[in-house]
């Protein structure tokens, strides 16, 4: 890999809901330190916008024989298909960066030289908003100049952590990859919630999405542990001690519930990948 300062070749090979949020982030942050080509096949609106503005290359008839870093950003069931498709446009010092859940070291070894650099990320929907959370994992090829390559690609959509081993992926999959859809559905429930008890749509959901902001920013910027938080908001014999006493109930509360679901989406993410429970 060129030196960190050198304008780099970029090619993204999918541009849906994760493609798109990455490059909203890297052409505001990175467009004079990446050359930016994606390959998409139903191109969103904003995405056309891009090309006309000349800050991406959209499709192009031909691919530079140099791509430093290919970004793979397609749906699991896809990826074996745009590799055949595209293996040809990646050379032996192309970085492989795969945000493809599922998809672990020896699937893509079996596609490219045994000594390609991979780097797998699991980055989150928050990224499109710069608030999202990206784990890092290294395959054995890739060297310390093209990890910090990846961070500082990742680092502009919010917090970036770096796993020690590939295993690790299927927890962070299961917690910070579905993570924002646990939270969503929470949203969901409380909003109706606050609707049943007569409050209008439009209050309801100003006082639940705040609400889950604020005690997001709070726990975040706290030097106290969200337990001390939680215990801070409880008056004894309260309301709020009162609705805790349902939630955190050993047998009937969410703690169980929390903990089927991150199972659930964990055993998932391991089979993709080929692996068993």
């Amino acid at each position: 890999m060129s030196s960190v300062k050198c304008r780099k070749t970029l090619l993204v090979i999918g541009a849906g809901n994760m493609g798109e949020a990455m490059l909203k982030s890297w052409v505001q942050t990175q467009i004079d330190e990446i050359s930016v080509l994606v390959l998409e096949p139903n191109p969103s609106d904003w995405l056309k916008s891009l090309f006309g503005k000349g800050l991406v290359e959209l499709n192009p008839r031909k691919i530079p024989k140099q791509i430093d870093i290919c970004v793979l950003a397609v749906k699991p069931q896809k990826l074996a298909e745009v590799l055949e498709e595209n293996r040809s446009k990646i050379c032996k010092k192309t970085l492989i960066v795969s945000v493809v859940a599922g998809k672990d070291f020896n699937f893509f070894q079996s596609y490219f030289e045994k000594n390609q650099s991979i780097i797998r990320v699991m980055p989150n929907t928050p990224v499109s908003v710069n608030q999202g959370v990206s784990a890092i994992v290294a395959g054995e090829f890739a060297n310390e100049s093209e990890i910090e390559w990846v961070k500082k690609l990742f680092t502009p959509l919010g917090e970036v952590v770096l796993l020690d081993k590939e295993s690790e992926i299927d927890a962070v999959t299961a917690i910070s990859g579905s993570g924002p859809a646990y939270v969503f559905n929470f949203i969901e429930n409380l909003i109706e919630m606050a609707e049943e008890l007569g409050l209008s749509t439009k209050v309801s959901k100003k006082l639940v999405i705040q609400t889950v902001v604020g005690a997001g920013v709070l726990a975040e910027s706290s030097t106290l542990t969200p337990s001390r938080l939680r215990e801070n908001v409880t008056s004894p014999a309260g309301t709020t001690q009162a609705a805790l006493e349902v939630l955190m109930d050993s047998q009937g509360g969410w703690k169980p519930i929390i903990k089927n679901a991150v199972n659930a989406a964990y055993n998932r993410s391991r089979e993709l990948a080929g692996r068993k429970k």
